[in-house]
């Protein structure tokens, strides 16, 4: 039985003609019935419950909504009207400036207010079709108006919301108040003062509590700065006083790193503190006038306006980079963030608020991929490369079913008896435009993108396979390496998939070398670490690629259960002539030996590296420094087909380099 005393769920109305964008609305909106604890907090602070006493009540905000769809301006008017003839009136509506077809977004307001003029809207717009004095000229001055740009993140979409709620019901509860009254002053005139008197006192309350949960719509509750939706408020703001002043403006992407590290090592009320003091230091490399913003997680916002030169900006950035990256000492721990800094300068890079934000995030995601502390400016070209990188994504996700993606095999040689011990299949894309591309340009692209996972079951199948071809046809038995990342590893049903495909081509599991990076397969995954250890209960041999060239942990390496170690080809390069390179790679591989584990000197590309591995065997045995080796010296990649050719003419006579009559 429902209880008559309970608040129905607050009306709102989408004006759209997408359906999507309804959706989008929807999922929002359902994802925020269960109010976050600071803002239940907040809520209860700006209005506590009071009982007893004439005219006293419990101010509610539905903590849930009941959001009915529009596709077009007619249809919205005519839910608009029939809601307030039933007496359950909308309290908040959403509509698109473009709502073909029929009215268009403002002349659909007009109409609906004049339907009900206590209606709170939001005027959806991703164009700049209409300014803000077109705006207020149609539809006139009203605080029951704000203006969302698309694309619009998730909180700027809850936090108007309840803010336009609360307004909408504060509006509807004083309208009753003032009605209560009059009745009252007429029935009771005696008690008139002390009734007034609580009057200004409600609507004082309930002033500050607008003021508030404004500015909780506009700032970050857990700095206290600005977040998006006041930043962008502030950007068009300055960028009206630079044209007017003939002056500059600039705004910065500040972010930090190792900021995910802090809150797993040490915890989110760490993480929390640190913000609070980032904050801080980035207020002391501002003047008054600039303003600072947090656009969410590690990643705030400078905004600086009046600049005589744009080269003032950068002096700022370099402020707040040597601010940011002495260490913080927060919560008893000396924590260090260094930032990534990104930086754009109005009117040189762009000509309104929304291009300036674009261009400086473009200059903090090149900060991003330097392992130091940085600042990037923005160019030209970064647009150009970022136009350059989305289109390669887009028509990466294609490439697997559009059979664009090649394997090519390069030999891996037994150093003692100079036969082959292993191929290694090496990813290639055949690009209808841009020819055979290699790993190195496409493959991040698709660890960023999650294309990988698709791409990587497609190279592990074909790989496998290829094997099973050979083994029909002649080839002696040899191992099989495919390159795999963290990302598959981690993905559900990996282990499934190589069961699966080893199954199908009868591909012995212990001819299946899997090589990670060494950063992916030394990590602190515990999903990976349980994966790795599967995957070697089924014989599967598990390589380091690149060994060296990260940050190893030399428990995690005893503790993964690894076969295989490739020692980086930096420390090959100059192995002939540096001793210390000579040195690195000797005792690299004496510890993997010691593990149990097959050395694989990679990168061997002349006669005068493959002469220094040899020297560096035991003078006593004989047995050389490393078990196999890798290079262009010894067998280049090639297709398929070129290397079924290689494969059998290797069968018999193994490499002429590695031949025990090779001088």
């Amino acid at each position: 039985m429902t209880d008559p005393t309970e608040t129905p769920p607050l009306r709102l109305l989408i004006v759209d003609d997408d359906p999507w964008i309804h959706d989008d609305f929807r999922k929002i909106l359902a994802a925020s019935e269960a109010k976050p604890p600071s803002l239940e907090s907040i809520e209860a602070a700006l209005f506590p419950s009071q009982e007893g006493g004439v005219g006293t009540t419990k101010t509610v905000v539905q903590n849930s909504f009941r959001i009915d769809s529009a596709f077009d301006g007619e249809k919205a008017v005519q839910l608009v009207q029939k809601a307030r003839q039933q007496g359950h009136p909308f309290g908040v509506a959403f509509v698109d400036v473009r709502t073909p077809p029929g009215l268009d977004g403002i002349e659909t307001i007009s109409r609906i207010w004049r339907a009900d003029p206590e209606l709170q809207v939001v005027l959806c717009t991703a164009y700049s079709d209409h300014s803000w004095i077109d705006m207020v000229s149609a539809l006139g001055n009203s605080d029951s108006l704000l203006v969302l740009r698309k694309p619009f993140d998730a909180i700027e979409v809850l936090q108007m919301t309840r803010a336009l709620a609360r307004q909408w019901v504060l509006a509807r509860e004083t309208h009753q108040r003032l009605a209560d009254l009059e009745r009252l002053v007429s029935e009771q005139s005696r008690e008139l003062d002390s009734r007034s008197a609580e009057l200004r006192a409600q609507v004082e309350r309930r002033t500050a509590a607008e003021s508030a949960l404004e500015h909780l719509a506009t700032h970050d509750a857990l700095t206290g700065v600005p977040n998006r939706v006041r930043l962008r408020e502030q950007m068009t703001s300055a960028l009206s006083r630079a044209r007017r002043h003939g002056s500059y403006a600039a705004l910065l992407i500040v972010s930090l790193g190792q900021f995910k590290e802090v809150n797993s090592m040490f915890g989110r009320g760490t993480g929390d503190e640190l913000l609070r003091s980032v904050t801080a230091r980035l207020r002391s490399c501002v003047r008054a006038s600039d303003a600072i913003a947090r656009m969410g997680g590690d990643e705030f916002a400078v905004l600086l306006e009046d600049l005589v030169q744009p080269d003032e900006a950068a002096i700022v950035a370099n402020r707040v980079l040597a601010t940011c990256t002495a260490s913080f000492d927060v919560c008893g721990h000396s924590v260090l963030t260094p930032p990534s800094i990104g930086l754009a300068v109005f009117p040189n890079d762009c000509s309104d608020p929304e291009t300036l934000l674009r261009c400086a995030d473009l200059a903090a995601m090149h900060a991003k991929r330097s392992p130091q502390a940085t600042i990037r400016t923005y160019t030209d070209g970064m647009l150009a490369n970022s136009h350059e990188r989305m289109k390669l994504r887009e028509r990466l996700g294609r490439a697997v079913e559009h059979n664009e993606l090649e394997l090519w095999y390069q030999p891996l040689f037994d150093l003692r008896t100079g036969s082959v011990a292993a191929v290694e299949a090496l990813l290639r894309w055949n690009h209808p435009e841009l020819g055979l591309v290699l790993p190195a340009k496409f493959v991040p692209s698709a660890e960023r993108s999650g294309a990988i996972v698709p791409i990587g079951a497609w190279v592990l199948e074909t790989a496998c396979r290829q094997m099973a071809d050979w083994s029909c046809g002649g080839v002696p038995p040899i191992a099989l390496a495919v390159n795999v990342s963290a990302k598959q590893i981690a993905s559900p049903g990996f282990l499934d998939l190589v069961t699966r495909v080893l199954g199908e081509v009868s591909l012995d599991p212990s001819r299946l070398e899997l090589e990670l990076t060494e950063s992916a397969a030394l990590g602190d995954s515990e999903q990976c670490a349980g994966v790795f250890t599967q995957l070697a209960g089924l014989g599967i041999r598990l390589a380091i690629d690149d060994f060296g060239s990260g940050y190893s942990s030399l428990l995690r390496l005893r503790q993964t259960p690894i076969s295989v170690v490739k020692i980086d080809e930096f420390f090959l390069r100059d192995i002939g002539i540096d001793s210390r390179d000579a040195t690195i790679v000797r005792a690299v591989a004496s510890m993997a030996r010691g593990l149990g584990m097959t050395v694989v000197a990679e990168g061997v590309n002349t006669v005068d590296q493959l002469g220094a591995l040899r020297q560096l065997g035991g003078t006593a045995t004989g047995a050389p420094v490393c078990d196999r080796v890798q290079g262009f010296l010894l067998g280049r990649p090639l297709p398929a087909p070129e290397s079924t050719t290689v494969l059998h003419q290797l069968a018999g006579s193994g490499s002429p380099w590695l031949r025990s009559d090779t001088p």
